[in-house]
């Protein structure tokens, strides 16, 4: 007996802010484990454990060299942090936590219409990373932008000709 049941239909809509948000968490997890973990040894090595603020000042302004180096650690954490998120949109269209969500970053080609986001598309929507000035504004706007807009994207989503979306069945 074969049932007569309507084709499933899907549809791609702008992906759910709380997917994203979790997505980015997950993102941040995984981050977390495999940079952040890595360096948080070698920096203790470097400073020692425990140290409070002022004697890692006063640490780091006797010794000029330690300084340098640990400057030259968190530029290459910075690094490492912005490669994950650029490569794997480019690459794949999807970060560990966007896999997990069934999210994807697209590049919009037309109205509606959408294509694989090219590698300076994913380099311009992750700025947001870069912990110095201008770019750790966009901490604030990028947040306030992507709820306020209509089209749900942040601010560099928008500049960058890029959206997360995700696929509805019906």
């Amino acid at each position: 007996m074969k049932l007569d049941l309507p084709e499933k239909k899907v549809f791609i809509g702008p992906a759910r802010m709380w997917r994203r948000m979790l997505a980015f968490v997950l993102d941040l997890f995984v981050i977390d484990f495999f940079v952040l973990g890595f360096f948080q040894n070698v920096t203790e090595k470097m400073l020692g454990s425990g140290a409070g603020f002022m004697s890692t000042y006063n640490l780091l302004q006797e010794n000029p060299a330690q300084a340098n180096a640990l400057i030259g650690i968190f530029m290459i954490m910075i690094l490492l942090i912005l490669a994950y998120f650029v490569l794997l949109q480019y690459a794949a269209g999807q970060t560990v936590g966007c896999m997990l969500f069934n999210i994807h970053v697209v590049a919009e080609v037309g109205d509606k219409q959408f294509g694989r986001a090219g590698f300076w598309q994913c380099v311009l929507r992750n700025l947001f990373l870069i912990p110095a000035v201008p770019f750790i504004f966009l901490w604030v706007i990028d947040p306030l932008y992507l709820v306020f807009a209509k089209k749900g994207q942040r601010l560099t989503e928008w500049l960058s000709r890029t959206r997360v979306i995700e696929q509805f069945t019906i």
